[in-house]
């Protein structure tokens, strides 16, 4: 059986990150923070289908709607699965954002493909 919950901490550019991700059937919750865990912009994100791309629908928030969207997204279509994101990260651009996604893809995504 897959670990259901996965979580890690680290460093970019001395700022403390951290991330915890909930592992389900049909979905997934990301939740990536800045320092001490907290809910930021929260988001569920769909994969898309051979008709229509993949879709956000935001809960709360609205500082990093653009960034959690494209994640939420993105890890959606990977995964095939729904994603429920939340970001709380005080400043952010696009070079973090990439650094990020690739530290959730090999640190999180794929230990879980080995099984």
């Amino acid at each position: 059986m897959n670990e259901i919950t996965k979580s890690k901490s680290f460093e970019i550019e001395d700022r403390e990150f951290g991330l915890t991700l909930t592992s389900f059937e049909n979905a997934i919750a990301l939740y990536i923070y800045e320092e001490i865990p907290r809910i930021g912009t929260f988001g569920i994100s769909v994969p898309g289908t051979s008709i229509m791309p993949a879709s956000t629908l935001y809960i709360t928030g609205a500082k990093n709607e653009h960034y959690a969207k494209m994640m939420g997204e993105r890890f959606a279509t990977k995964l095939q699965k729904l994603v429920l994101i939340s970001l709380s990260v005080k400043e952010i651009d696009t070079e973090l954002i990439v650094e990020l996604m690739q530290i959730i893809e090999t640190t999180l995504f794929d230990t879980k493909n080995e099984n």
